[in-house]
């Protein structure tokens, strides 16, 4: 089977993210995308709070904008290796910070590290 252009587009484009730091699967590998930082953002109470929060992660010059996925998750560092300094503000609350949160990787995808970021009210 000949491989298509959208097949070659794909296979440089992994190859181009992989000088980046980010982990492109080999043979054998599923074609799924995980995130390395997986972070549940909770208030004082308990509750579900990330989405009207804002999340950073910084490894190094790399820095991103954390993605909200549901009202209480966000995820970061997508299939990208590293040591991140992670950030989660909201307006009332403390920041929340975790330093030198180790994302590593297999042959294949980033090992998920789950984190649970409790916002503080502001008294």
């Amino acid at each position: 089977m000949r491989p298509t252009r959208f097949t070659a587009a794909l296979t440089a484009a992994l190859a181009l993210a992989c000088n980046d730091g980010v982990v492109a699967p080999g043979p054998g590998c599923t074609e799924d995308f995980r995130y390395g930082l997986n972070i549940t953002v909770l208030d004082g109470s308990g509750e579900p709070v990330a989405q009207g929060s804002i999340g950073i992660a910084k490894d190094g010059s790399h820095e991103e904008t954390l993605e909200i996925i549901g009202a209480e998750t966000m995820v970061g560092a997508g299939e990208r290796p590293g040591t991140y300094d992670v950030t989660i503000s909201r307006t009332g609350h403390m920041t929340w910070s975790a330093e030198n949160v180790t994302v590593t990787a297999d042959e294949c995808h980033v090992i998920p590290v789950s984190l649970q970021a409790n916002l503080i009210p502001v008294p």
